[in-house]
């Protein structure tokens, strides 16, 4: 089973002067399985975030589907997505975005409470958690306040949220953006090893075509 199945999918967006929709996405098609990472390229404008978006259930597309670890998302409500979004996926981008007044093993733990009571990866978050901040040099780390951390440190804290939930997909959106060539690169290597020992799939968006090269497959948009 495709940790993601792309289909055919196009995504239009209406044009405000009543002119026809203008298509960002024409017919794209690719999967990514478990274990396995993705780079997807191409210059800005091309579609690369929107793509994303739809993948990662924040928008709809205009024709085509979306199937996560074999699951159909055509049709699904907005709850519907979101639980799927929490159980399914996980998203690093290009800023951390972590909550300033939380501890670092609490902002791990933030993608747990989207999860309904009782659900298996609500158990032992805690302890799963510290052991993942463990695994990136960071357990240190886990009582105190993102604002004292580097941004290399703060990095690593959200690539360890994505995983809290054991996902199937991994989205990153350019997570290396805000970081300098050293830390770029060892962030990237501590997602391509993560998603491979949690046999998730990785998708990463990125500008930076070494980046790119290092992980297995390259989607090129034009």
């Amino acid at each position: 089973m495709h940790a993601l199945e792309v289909t055919h999918l196009i995504k239009d967006y209406p044009d405000a002067a009543g002119r026809p929709p203008r298509r960002v996405l024409d017919d794209i098609s690719f999967t990514v399985d478990g274990g396995e990472s993705l780079a997807i390229v191409g210059p800005s404008g091309c579609g690369k975030s929107t793509l994303l978006n739809l993948i990662g259930l924040l928008d709809v597309p205009t024709a085509g589907e979306v199937q996560l670890a074999g699951r159909r998302v055509a049709g699904l409500g907005e709850r519907e997505r979101a639980a799927l979004r929490a159980e399914l996926l996980g998203f690093v981008f290009q800023l951390h975005h972590l909550l300033p007044q939380c501890t670092v093993l609490e902002n791990v733990m933030v993608p747990t409470l989207a999860l309904p009571a009782g659900h298996p990866n609500r158990v032992g978050a805690a302890e799963r958690a510290s052991g993942l901040l463990d695994r990136v040099g960071l357990a240190a780390q886990r009582d105190q306040f993102p604002g004292v951390l580097s941004g290399g440190e703060r990095q690593r804290v959200a690539v360890v949220r994505a995983l809290i939930n054991q996902p199937k997909l991994i989205l990153a959106d350019e997570p290396t953006g805000a970081l300098d060539r050293e830390n770029a690169g060892r962030v990237v290597d501590l997602l391509k090893s993560l998603a491979g020992e949690h046999q998730a799939g990785l998708i990463m968006v990125t500008h930076d075509q070494a980046l790119a090269a290092s992980l297995q497959r390259t989607l090129t948009l034009e």
